[in-house]
């Protein structure tokens, strides 16, 4: 009886932690919705291209972070772990792919920035809001890439 009751707080502890972790995921995303709208109703200038830029990779952002909670909430409720061994070698291989990437992309940022004329005041928050929005979107493609393709055992 002992057995029977350890295996289904087992399973229950499971349900509770990829269910955690996909209200979580959902919490993120309402938050950075919310700190959006913020930003978006206390501005006072017309936005430009770049908020109009910015606001796009941000949406996809969060689509993307609604989709894995999503994701996250229907492998809950078919008992399925959270993380498994597959998911983080994805995760890991996506992460050190796009911090490799995102060093040239940092690079040629950076050399970009120097070709076309930026105020110097606004071009610190330029180069870091573009390289933070741009790390995330190639971990999310790189991300999404090899979930499809698979990660090779022997090249790594």
């Amino acid at each position: 009886m002992l057995e029977i009751i350890n295996i289904v707080l087992e399973i229950n502890n499971i349900f509770m932690k990829a269910r955690n972790f996909a209200i979580a995921k959902f919490t993120t995303a309402a938050i950075i919705l919310g700190l959006m709208g913020f930003w978006i109703f206390k501005t006072t200038t017309p936005l430009n291209e770049l908020a109009y830029g910015t606001i796009g990779v941000m949406l996809i952002i969060v689509g993307f972070v609604i989709y894995s909670g999503i994701q996250a909430l229907k492998d809950a409720k078919s008992g399925l772990n959270a993380e498994d061994e597959l998911s983080k070698k994805i995760t890991q291989k996506a992460a050190s792919m796009a911090f490799s990437i995102s060093i040239y992309m940092w690079l040629i940022g950076m050399f970009a920035l120097d070709i076309f004329s930026v105020d110097s005041v606004n071009k610190a928050k330029l180069v870091i809001a573009i390289g933070m929005m741009g790390m995330t979107l190639i971990f999310i493609f790189i991300r999404l890439y090899l979930s499809k393709v698979g990660v090779d055992d022997n090249k790594d």
